[in-house]
Formats: structure tokens, sequence, C-alpha cells
């Protein structure tokens, strides 16, 4: 009896164990514009409830600290910039690309005190400027400099995170500082900073979803109910577009005004196009050319657009 009695509680334990709810750990930044409002909205939580599951959300200041915490099985699909994404990849994190994320074209910028002699890209030339070395306005200054004939080597460049940059450059630790909205924007907004180049007319800029390749391929109905619910939170954003901001602004340490800069200009499309993929490799390169990454890699293997396609939510 004893032996069919502890059969019987390792069954039902195991059959606990199955019911338990799968969570699903989303990461998102402050620029995480379009995740934000899905959040309020309940659209991720509907989505994923047909398979019993929960979401937890955790907030990140940068998606270098976010790929860190995918290496560390602490999150398990994350909204991030295209450089994270590729040093994530070369590093030997398993992720994917599986959609493109909305954003404006025109978020990152070169940003001096108003005081500042600097009134150019080729006036960087020798300066001191902060930058997060691994995101997306990284590769964004190269392009820059490049344009004007300089590189890299021309400027000093120091590695600062997006919240840190605004009160270094105050102090005059640094010249420029290069950053990605709404940071920016709201160091604008309270006429700390001059804009000497934004990314509007800069081709490859990118924010893009991935997801833990574990756990996409243990969990792939949830994948796609996350890009469901993504396509879901687009429609409504276009469609409505002064209510998505008062969520926004309720829900934000940003102010109103700086979120709705953010709010300009978005691709609402979340396939991921040749493009985009070549504009991706182009950014490889960069950064094995510059020792950020050390290993090459294919770049077809850094996508996945299978969970796009399953999903229907193109």
């Amino acid at each position: 009896m004893k032996r069919i009695f502890l059969l019987l509680s390792i069954l039902a334990a195991a059959a606990r164990a199955q019911e338990a709810p799968i969570t699903v750990r989303i990461g998102y930044q402050p620029s995480s514009s379009v995740l934000e409002v899905g959040k309020a909205k309940g659209f991720y939580d509907r989505e994923t409830a047909p398979q019993g599951a929960k979401v937890e959300w955790i907030p990140f200041l940068s998606g270098p600290v976010m790929i860190e915490a995918a290496a560390g099985d602490r999150v398990d699909l994350l909204g991030v910039g295209n450089m994270p994404a590729i040093v994530a990849r070369a590093g030997g994190i398993d992720v994917k690309v599986i959609g493109k994320a909305a954003f404006n074209p025109a978020t990152n910028a070169v940003l001096v005190r108003p005081d500042s002699p600097i009134h150019s890209v080729a006036d960087l030339k020798g300066r001191k400027i902060a930058a997060q070395i691994g995101s997306s306005v990284h590769y964004f200054l190269y392009q820059l400099l490049t344009g004007a004939g300089l590189s890299m080597g021309d400027v000093q460049l120091v590695n600062l995170a997006g919240p840190d940059q605004g009160p270094a450059l105050e102090a005059g630790n640094v010249d420029a500082i290069v950053l990605w909205m709404p940071y920016r924007t709201q160091l604008e907004k309270a006429g700390k900073v001059r804009v000497i180049a934004d990314s509007a007319h800069v081709p490859g800029g990118l924010s893009l979803y991935m997801v833990r390749n574990t756990f996409g391929r243990k969990n792939p109905e949830l994948v796609e109910a996350f890009l469901r619910a993504t396509k879901r939170t687009n429609d409504y954003m276009r469609r409505n577009p002064k209510e998505a901001l008062k969520i926004l602004a309720r829900d934000s340490r940003f102010p109103a005004d700086a979120l709705a800069e953010s709010l300009k200009g978005f691709d609402w499309t979340l396939e991921v196009t040749p493009k985009d993929r070549a504009a991706m490799a182009d950014i490889k390169d960069f950064l094995l050319a510059n020792h950020v990454i050390r290993d090459d890699f294919n770049i077809r293997d850094l996508f996945d657009g299978r969970y796009l396609r399953e999903a229907g939510a193109r």
C-alpha cells in the first residue's frame, strides 16, 4: 500500500507540474513603444492565454544588457536594436531575429551642448564622444564619420549607457553624445542639447524582435502568439495614435512631448526584408573590422522567418 501511495503521489505531482503555466519573459526598453502599449492593453496576455501561459515583463535600459540576460536564461523574447542582435550571435548566444520592430527612423542623433563650438560632423574630429558600444548608435556614428571623410580613429570614443550620457555632456566630461529616442528628445525639450545630425536619412537603422532559440524550439506557439499580439498592437497604434500616446505618457517616466516625437514615421511592417538583411551584413562587417566581435558567421543564420509566417502577422 505504501508503494501504491508513493506511486500515486508521484503521478499527482507530475500532473500538477504539467498543469503549471509556462512563463513567457518579455524584455523591453524605454524605447520599446509597441511593447509598452501592447502590455498596457493586455494584448500579449490575451494571445498567450489559450496556451495556458503567463507573461512576465522585464525592463532593461539598453539592448546590450538585455542580450546578457538572454545569455543567462533570464529573458525569452526581446526587443533590441540592430547591433546587439549581431553581437549576441557572434558571441555564441543562441538567439534568432523573428521580426522587425516599428521605430522612428530619426531616433538616433549626435548631440552637443547648446553653446558648443561643434556645428557639423566634421567638427567632431579629435573630440571625446560618448556612445554605447555595441548598440545601434555605435554604427550610426560610424556611418556619419565615414560620410564626412573621418574614421572611428579620428574621435575619442567613450562607452556610456544611454541614461548616463546627458549628465556626462552637461558636466563637460565629453564633447558630444550619441543617443536615441526618447532619451535624446527629453534632453532636446529641456534645452540641454543641440542636434548635429540624426538618423532620418541614414540607411540600415533597424529595431528587431528576437527569441532565445531554446525557448522558441520548445514553445513555437508562444512565439507566434507574441508576434500576433505585436501585430495587434501595431494596428491599434496606427489607428489610435492619440490614445497610444496617452498610454505611454501614463506608464513612462518620459514627458508626453518627448514621447510624441518617438512615435513619428513608424514602419509598421513586421517582416524583415532582403534589404534589411543586407544592412545587417554590413553592420557585421563593421563590427568585425573594429574588433567589437571576433567570430564571423553567416548572416542568414541570425534570422528565422517561420514564426512570422505561421503566425500570419506580416
